[in-house]
């Protein structure tokens, strides 16, 4: 059972995470019970990490996820998203290119399933898929299609377009985005039914577009968003 209550552990934690001492952090957890490991982890994700700058949050990062990863990733990864969320935290950061040349297939699973979901900005999307993802459409897509935000749905309209001469695994992946039942999902198929002219989809949607709508989904972002989101 998790413990998610220890004061005294914290304010030993406490200590590292205030001094950016992140060698000293790894090596108090390294001494600790599996109880008392557990609750490192907890307090780490919910209370300490959340509290660093975005730099101090990247130091540790650095240090302790790389040692052990199968330990340390989803604690950071966490805290990751509480810090992005609250604007103190880059997706951006080069420390995210220097782990993942050593990151497994594992690794970069667990960061595109935590972050892409978050992303606020197709720029983000796509520098989370180069450094973590295999370099081809069906890559890509795969973790794309069960992230129903804009930005995600951007980049994921882009990989389309990439198998244009593939109008059945198109169409496969449109079922796919209407099986998840919300609108956005349901209007990014009628999209991509429309602009690649594939054969009628099972179901009834909502968005007609126009021609001249058509050609704005390749103008940018926002043009895109704008249709997406009608």
């Amino acid at each position: 059972m998790l413990k998610r209550h220890n004061p005294q552990l914290e304010h030993r934690l406490q200590n590292f995470t205030a001094t950016g001492d992140a060698e000293g952090l790894l090596t108090c957890l390294r001494s600790l019970s599996n109880t008392d490991f557990r609750t490192a982890g907890y307090l780490l994700a919910e209370t300490l990490l959340p509290t660093l700058s975005g730099a101090d949050f990247w130091k540790f990062f650095l240090c302790l996820v790389p040692a052990e990863p199968k330990a340390y990733l989803g604690t950071f990864l966490k805290a990751a998203v509480s810090l992005y969320r609250c604007g103190d935290l880059s997706l951006d950061a080069p420390e995210l290119e220097t782990f993942a040349a050593k990151a497994s297939l594992i690794d970069g699973r667990k960061i595109l399933e935590t972050l892409l979901p978050v992303a606020a900005t197709p720029h983000e999307v796509s520098r989370l898929l180069a450094l973590y993802c295999e370099d081809r459409p069906q890559a890509r897509i795969a973790f794309l299609l069960p992230t129903a935000t804009a930005p995600c749905y951007y980049e994921l309209f882009r990989n389309f377009r990439q198998l244009d001469h593939l109008p059945e695994l198109l169409r496969r992946y449109c079922l796919q985005l209407m099986s998840r039942g919300d609108k956005l999902s349901f209007n990014l198929a009628s999209i991509t039914q429309a602009y690649f002219g594939l054969p009628d989809l099972p179901g009834t949607f909502s968005l007609r577009l126009e021609h001249y709508q058509l050609s704005r989904l390749d103008e940018n972002f926002e043009s895109f968003r704008k249709i997406l989101l009608l």
